[in-house]
């Protein structure tokens, strides 16, 4: 990094847009990881559970991946510097993107999607409808899951569910908009949805079931960020900046004698 000048405040605007590329760096894995693992240990485990079809198609998978995943973790990307994120202490050298913490937070958030994904549709498929509609109930379930965890991302530390969550970021409501839109398209659309997806139109009750399990993952989320809150407030060093098993080992400057 080169500095233009010595101004103490152009130093300290550096170490904060730092900090911000490594944060939004961590929430765009936060965001994308969950949702590519959903994909295919929804498939696993639905049929490991008993399912005769695969809960998803190899062409709801690829839509998935390419558009909702991008689409989402494009939020994150852009996100400006969270509050207080100057008050926290510096990072140790030699840190990775994945520390343990975000390990976790990656692990709960892929356990959650996966599980609200084939529950889906075994719950649907208690309520006797067809294949397609389990499809189109699996596919929903996934990508607005996948809203509910970038809606948690956005912030690393503090809590989503204020009204903060509303202000900051506008590309995060067009995103959201673009995703739900097409989810809408490609459920509704004639042709559409039968050929290409192997889906149909959904009623009410799915729907419902989709918002239902859509809010059980923000919460899962955030659950998880109130307990590491309180842990640091309690002063246990519950975040990924400080030394740990998966990190590179700390180089020591080499002194040569004279």
């Amino acid at each position: 990094m080169v500095l233009a000048d010595d101004n103490f405040a152009t130093i300290v605007k550096a170490v904060e847009q730092g900090r911000t590329v490594w944060d939004n760096l961590r929430k765009v894995l936060l965001v994308n990881t969950p949702i590519n693992n959903a994909q295919g240990l929804s498939v696993f485990f639905g049929l490991c559970l008993g399912l005769e079809e695969s809960p998803l198609t190899s062409i709801q998978v690829l839509y998935s991946n390419l558009i909702c995943a991008v689409t989402l973790g494009f939020i994150c990307a852009v996100e400006p510097a969270e509050e207080g994120i100057m008050d926290l202490q510096p990072r140790r050298v030699g840190k990775r993107l994945i520390g343990r913490y975000l390990f976790l937070r990656i692990a709960i958030g892929t356990i959650t999607l996966t599980s609200c994904v084939v529950g889906s549709v075994f719950w649907a498929k208690h309520l006797d409808y067809s294949l397609e509609e389990r499809n189109s109930q699996a596919l929903n379930t996934l990508n607005f899951g996948a809203i509910a965890v970038t809606l948690s991302a956005r912030f690393a530390y503090n809590a989503s569910y204020t009204k903060a969550i509303f202000e900051g970021n506008n590309f995060t409501w067009y995103a959201i908009a673009i995703v739900v839109v097409l989810q809408v398209f490609i459920t509704y659309t004639p042709g559409l949805n039968e050929t290409i997806f192997s889906m149909a139109p959904m009623d009410g009750r799915q729907w419902g079931i989709t918002c239902i399990l859509m809010a059980v993952v923000f919460v899962v989320m955030e659950i998880e960020k109130g307990v590491r809150r309180n842990m640091m407030a309690k002063g246990v060093k519950a975040d990924d900046r400080f030394e740990e098993l998966l990190d590179d080992a700390k180089v020591e400057p080499k002194v040569e004698e004279a």
